[in-house]
């Protein structure tokens, strides 16, 4: 099995077995896509309304921000994997809750484990708190 179809069997356990509870509110879960050879991994915060919709994360105005920024240095969102610490988008686009943030750790350790990235790069606060809690 490749490592593609190691995160999707990865993203269909975890759609069922997460307990987060932003669950209740969001639309969907928003797992991670992108390239699963991926040398770089982008860590973000939570879903927003568009990537609720689509399913898909940075889909947004974030999202285009970010595809702008890959380009200044030759990169496409093909070259990369990118996701968030939490899977669900929290109400009115609020910071997620500790609990919010546990509940979806493991799922996001483990896409860390398959992918196992040589550079991972937090977009906000949130992201790099969530491994660097001191900061």
């Amino acid at each position: 099995m490749d490592k593609g179809e190691k995160l999707q069997n990865l993203h269909n356990k975890w759609k069922e077995e997460c307990e987060c509870e932003l669950k209740k509110t969001a639309t969907q879960a928003v797992a991670g896509v992108g390239n699963p050879d991926a040398e770089i991994i982008f860590i973000g915060e939570a879903p927003g309304k568009k990537e609720d919709e689509t399913g898909e994360p940075f889909v947004g105005a974030a999202g285009k921000f970010l595809n702008e920024m890959l380009g200044l240095i030759n990169l496409k969102r093909e070259d990369i994997y990118i996701t968030n610490i939490v899977k669900y988008r929290p109400p009115n686009n609020r910071d997620p809750l500790p609990e919010e943030k546990s509940a979806c750790r493991t799922w996001l350790l483990d896409e860390l484990k398959i992918i196992s990235p040589k550079l991972i790069i937090f977009l906000g606060r949130h992201a790099m708190n969530n491994f660097f809690p001191e900061l």
